[in-house]
């Protein structure tokens, strides 16, 4: 146990030291610490490996190296956390050989444990720690695993410290924890371990209660007093369990809690004596930890191609090598387990009881029997998550389904169709339905039931909010949706052709969500659809691979009310959709005008027309039809390149959302007084003056809420020049704005910096230039996000009081930047720079929180 710590100390403070970007070391300095580090590592993977007899036997010898390794540390000074520049060539011999004596040492453990090994007594017992040391690994996450033992088994006096060990079912929680619990360094550190399965039990509305789960941790930690408060109150129970492990270094596991509650619950029985002791929670529900002064945060990933295929490996082939005949076949399984390891040791559980000719089968088939049923048995582990859920939110969870397999989707799309499918009602809280399904997104992801791709840096809920921008299911939860949603008759997909029961499968269906656009090229496929749904179909979604070439659609639904054939390219505006009187939601790919007959289409609320290619001619104008204004149900026009035509006094007192238009559309603004989101693209012409003249026309917005304005072709010339018109400072129901390509002076960011409301700020590629800005005093006093990108800055500097709310700050791209003077940052939650300068990383790496 002291060997481990001094050696696993000293690797700490050589890994510090190699990583450090204040520090520059000479090349033989470097080269002889690189080799020491690995030379350390390698010692505490093979001390870990030995099992306690083994220990024992060592025990004279480990405990030399734990007085050789203080002596070392004491007598070389730069290996502390102090270390100053060490200067070239200064004392490297002396450290060389320090170096090489230490590592002399270790090797000589190890070869006496080698040399035990070929003892016949001893044989038994290295031969019993082998297999446990098998059973035991953990593929992947080693590093996250060995760096929280080292905190967990820190000599000097710390606080109670909680870890969060957090991700979706399946991932390997249990089996980190587990295997943290029963290392043998941490047994010997901890006087008192407890582990408890909290399960799904206790939950609100489960049959479990917190008295319970203070009992199961009395009767391991204390089962005297166990027995004496059996028959007591809750708060003697308690009470009983404090005394019990007051002024012992104690480990409490919480394996697997569902309760939100469970820190304010079970926090106050755990004593904190400032020794060391830890409490760890695992569960697939993030904000469990809500109440829980969290120290760390574990966020478990999938595993890797390498790894998922060492673990299935692994568990095929139990102390056996893998036939090299079978490695193709089985690298392509392990990939198609995704990266879940619950899914890997199932489908490696029915591998090894199929022969060795059908691997090329499961690898290549789309749909083999073999993981048909490995996710059916997945299912009965997901489906508490799933049950758990309100109705609403089961209804939305599965319609994620009826995107195809490994589908990116983006957030918008998928709230949009959520509203228009009907999910939600206006009963629903106070809140707009674009909240509430927000809301519902959110809640999903915090329940690790949804992936989340890419990230938004909008910070909105609490500090737990995920910033989704693109999202969907893991496989596993894609079958369950996929199985749960034909049980419901939620919808039906089609992704291949099945002459004989084509007609039978689609009878009845609502929601037809085709994953092969080419399909309706097929006669039979057509006919069956406009024939057997023509009554019954309400939703048309076309989600498979993006066609640039046309195939027929089946307009003849005439009840159809939600059609997204954003992925089928149409040469022309498709006259026959406007039949379809009951839309709702209209989602195309065209590059034709809009028909002025689009008015027909009276109950349209969603308008979505994006061009195959967006290339046009300066001087080239593209208005909507004048009939757009009869549209009085529209709420979101995203319609690209085209713009709003003047016609007066009329109004779309519906429309929330306007995307994608120029700076002409600003000019008719008035006619959507209720806007609360808009999108303006700009297309500089060679003779353009001031292309923000429409800031000039948005004032009267007084609902909005987002605005991103964006020059797709910027022209920058020498000089910094200041604009006509400044941005407007009194639009203070601004809480989302995203500028890039203005490239106007950074003294015109002062009335952003006075709006009251904004919350969110983007400034990308130049939007404003300048060596120097300067936030004065009390600026943007209720910014909660900031992302500054591909901007020319060298110096950055925050005045006191300042973005007193900030939570998220993202420095990317900005290679000029060399100054960074940010204050306090009391409410900082993430801090990333990427591709800056050393100075700037290094700043934020040791002022802030962290650089990633």
């Amino acid at each position: 146990m002291a060997a481990y710590f001094a050696v696993a100390t000293l690797h700490r403070r050589i890994s510090r030291i190699i990583k450090r970007v204040d520090v520059l070391l000479p090349p033989p300095y470097l080269k002889i610490l690189v080799f020491f580090e690995k030379e350390l590592k390698s010692f505490r993977n093979f001390v870990e490996r030995l099992d306690s007899k083994s220990r024992e036997k060592m025990s004279a010898s480990l405990q030399r190296i734990y007085h050789t390794t203080c002596a070392y540390m004491a007598e070389y000074s730069f290996m502390s956390d102090d270390m100053n520049i060490i200067e070239d060539g200064e004392g490297y011999e002396d450290v060389s050989r320090g170096i090489h004596s230490l590592v002399e040492q270790l090797k000589k453990v190890e070869k006496e444990y080698y040399t035990l090994q070929e003892d016949p007594d001893h044989k038994e017992v290295v031969s019993s720690s082998s297999r446990a040391v098998s059973k035991s690994k953990m593929v992947g996450l080693c590093d996250q695993r060995r760096l929280l033992k080292d905190y967990m088994i820190l000599p000097r006096p710390v606080n109670r410290i909680f870890y969060f060990i957090f991700g979706m079912a399946g991932i390997g929680k249990t089996t980190l924890a587990r295997e943290l619990f029963e290392d043998l360094d941490i047994s010997e550190w901890f006087e008192c371990r407890v582990w408890v399965t909290v399960g799904f039990e206790w939950r609100p509305g489960g049959e479990r209660t917190s008295e319970e789960i203070i009992e199961d941790i009395l009767a391991q930690v204390d089962p005297e007093v166990h027995k004496m408060v059996m028959g007591g109150s809750k708060e003697e129970k308690s009470e009983g369990l404090k005394e019990s492990l007051k002024g012992k270094r104690y480990l409490i596991v919480l394996d697997d809690a569902w309760n939100e509650n469970v820190g304010e619950y079970l926090q106050s029985s755990f004593p904190d004596d400032r020794n060391g002791s830890h409490v760890v929670l695992t569960s697939t529900v993030k904000y469990v930890a809500r109440d829980v002064n969290l120290k760390y945060f574990i966020d478990m990933r999938l595993l890797d191609k390498e790894e998922s295929w060492d673990l299935l490996r692994q568990k095929v082939f139990v102390g056996v090598s893998c036939p090299p005949h079978l490695d193709d076949a089985g690298k392509k399984i392990a990939e198609k387990c995704d990266g879940l390891p619950l899914t890997i040791v199932i489908i490696a559980d029915l591998l090894s009881k199929v022969p060795e000719s059908l691997w090329i089968d499961v690898a290549t088939k789309r749909k083999h029997k073999l993981f048909v049923d490995a996710y059916n048995q997945i299912s009965q582990v997901l489906n508490p998550s799933y049950e758990i859920l309100f109705d609403v939110f089961k209804n939305c969870f599965l319609y994620m389904g009826a995107f195809p397999l490994k589908y990116e989707i983006p957030k918008s799309r998928l709230i949009n169709l959520w509203i228009v499918e009907e999910f939600f009602d206006h009963t629903m809280a106070d809140k707009t339905l674009e909240h509430n399904a927000a809301f519902v997104l959110w809640y999903l992801a915090l329940r690790s039931l949804i992936m989340v791709y890419h990230k938004d840096i909008s910070s909105f809920f609490n500090s737990f909010n995920p910033h989704i921008k693109t999202c969907g299911l893991h496989s596993t939860w894609w079958h369950f949706c996929q199985t749960k949603a034909r049980e419901t008759n939620l919808f039906h997909v089609l992704d291949c052709y099945n002459e004989n029961d084509i007609e039978e499968v689609i009878e009845g269906h609502t929601r037809l969500s085709i994953h092969n656009n080419v399909l309706f090229s097929l006669k039979h496929v057509y006919n069956s659809i406009e024939e057997i749904c023509a009554s019954t179909a309400r939703s048309l979604l076309c989600f498979g691979p993006y066609c640039q070439y046309m195939v027929p659609v089946c307009f003849g639904l005439k009840f159809l009310r939600r059609l997204d054939a954003l992925n089928i390219r149409f040469y022309d505006f498709p006259l026959a959709v406007l039949k379809l009187v009951k839309l709702r939601y209209l989602a195309l790919t065209c590059n034709g005008t809009l028909p002025p007959s689009i008015s027909d289409l009276r109950k349209l609320q969603y308008l979505i027309v994006h061009p195959h290619l967006s290339i046009k001619s300066y001087g080239v104008l593209f208005n909507l039809p004048m009939e757009i204004w009869d549209m009085k149900w529209l709420k979101h026009l995203h319609v690209t390149g085209y713009d709003l035509p003047n016609l007066g006094d009329t109004f779309l007192q519906e429309l929330i959302t306007l995307l994608d238009v120029t700076t002409r559309s600003c000019m008719v603004l008035s006619g959507v007084p209720n806007l609360k989101k808009l999108g303006i693209k700009i297309e500089l012409a060679p003779d353009a003056v001031d292309p923000l003249y429409c800031f000039d026309h948005i004032s009267h917005l007084t609902k909005l809420e987002s605005l991103k304005c964006v020059i797709v072709n910027p022209e920058f010339k020498l000089g910094v020049v200041s604009p006509v018109l400044s941005f407007p400072c009194f639009l203070f129901s601004l809480i989302k704005l995203s500028l890039s390509g203005m490239g106007y002076p950074w003294k015109e960011m002062s009335n952003i910096a006075s709006l009251p409301n904004l919350e969110v700020l983007k400034l990308r590629f130049n939007a404003f230039r300048g060596p120097e800005w300067e936030v004065e005093e009390n600026g943007f006093p209720n910014l909660q996000a900031l992302l500054v990108e591909d901007i020319d800055l060298v110096k950055l500097k925050w005045a006191h009081g300042s973005f007193n709310y900030l939570e998220v700050l993202r420095i990317r791209h900005c290679y000029k930047l060399e100054e960074l003077h940010l204050g306090n940052l009391p409410t900082i939650v993430e801090v990333e720079v990427v591709d800056c300068s050393p100075l700037t990383e290094w700043y934020v790496k040791n002022n802030v929180i962290r650089c990633e």
